[in-house]
């Protein structure tokens, strides 16, 4: 039974810095875009580390690299409002659903990489999110690269999707494999 209980607390202790992590993104992401309109808008290109890294600010009211932003102003809302929102409670609605974090038929939850993953993809999601719901575009601020091969113009919930992404990756490819020959 201890075993059990101290199990619990440590999926339920596992969740809330999860979400507290998520929450301290979705805010750091939100004061930077505040920042950079407050700062940049106005001011062109503004290098960092040289021209390796630029501030421009700017507005998107589509989604990755501007992608649908021509689309007329109720499918981009159906498309970048309400389908990521709808998206968002399903997902949370399934993983308090299956009890992912937790065993269940004979399942381990997601490790420390799965969970910091998730909540980096909640914040920057959620991140942008909020920009779309309050000012119907995203802030965009950042922009890397080397001469003209350059990242698209973009913000810290990008940022955060990306880290997701390599966090997956790198996670997978460290992963142990399962051995190749059957046990005696």
């Amino acid at each position: 039974m201890a075993r059990s209980d101290s199990g619990a607390r440590r999926r339920v202790l596992s969740w809330a810095l999860s979400i507290l992590f998520s929450a301290a993104l979705i805010a750091i992401d939100l004061w930077t875009k505040t920042l950079a309109e407050a700062h940049l808008k106005g001011r062109g290109i503004v290098p960092i580390l040289g021209n390796f890294a630029v501030l421009i600010f700017t507005r998107n009211r589509g989604a990755f690299l501007s992608l649908g932003e021509g689309l007329g102003p109720a499918v981009r809302i159906a498309l970048l409002i309400v389908l990521p929102a709808f998206a968002f409670a399903a997902l949370g609605v399934y993983l308090v659903a299956k009890g992912i974090g937790g065993r269940r038929e004979g399942r381990v939850g997601p490790g420390a990489a799965e969970m910091a993953a998730l909540a980096l993809i909640i914040a920057g999601g959620l991140g942008n999110l909020f920009d779309r719901i309050l000012y119907g575009e995203v802030r965009d601020f950042l922009n890397f690269g080397i001469g003209r091969l350059r990242t698209g113009i973009m913000n810290l919930a990008d940022l955060y999707i990306l880290a997701a992404v390599v966090v997956i990756i790198s996670a997978s490819l460290l992963r142990p494999r399962p051995s190749a020959r059957p046990e005696a």
